[in-house]
């Protein structure tokens, strides 16, 4: 007898903010999922494939998950502090993906949703990343996380291959 396998169910955001769809981007890379996984599912090796990182501290728990990270970001210009964000997991899934939401920051911010999975498609693996949040400047945030999604991206296809399929900036 085979034992059907169940797909795993991903979160959807508005479980977690009231932010809409703000920023979003898929990516098709030429690597396997457990090869991608490796990579982004650790997130203490977030800087690895983002520029605008200096360091990512992941706290796990027993079985080896990501409950919480914190990102230190690089300054933005010489001489600036940069900013620290403090992130929760509210769902964690090897070789699926996560959903976290800020709950502090250096810059007063809180509550964004960061929404990753990865697919398995032929020849590789589909990479989602959605952002949810709120601004007061909201459209020099959206920039900016449109910005870090692209390099993300680039970074990633540089190291495994693969192209940008999507890419969205709320208007």
């Amino acid at each position: 007898m085979t034992r059907a396998v169940q797909a795993s169910v991903v979160p959807s955001a508005s479980d977690f903010t009231s932010s809409p769809l703000r920023n979003r981007l898929r990516v098709e890379l030429d690597a396997p999922v457990s090869q991608v996984w490796e990579l982004m599912g650790d997130l203490s090796r977030f800087p690895e494939y983002s520029v605008g990182l200096e360091r990512v501290e992941a706290l796990l728990d027993e079985d080896g998950r990501c409950v919480e990270y914190t990102c230190f970001f690089k300054p933005f210009e010489e001489g600036a502090e940069g900013a620290v964000s403090r992130d929760v997991m509210k769902w964690y899934e090897p070789n699926r993906g996560y959903l976290s939401v800020e709950v502090g920051s250096t810059w007063g911010g809180g509550g964004t949703v960061a929404l990753l999975t990865l697919d398995p498609i032929s020849g590789g693996t589909r990479v989602n990343t959605d952002m949810h949040f709120d601004s007061e400047d909201l459209e020099t945030a959206k920039a900016h996380i449109d910005e870090a999604l692209v390099d993300i991206a680039e970074n990633l296809i540089a190291r495994f291959g693969g192209k940008i399929t999507e890419r969205y900036v709320e208007e």
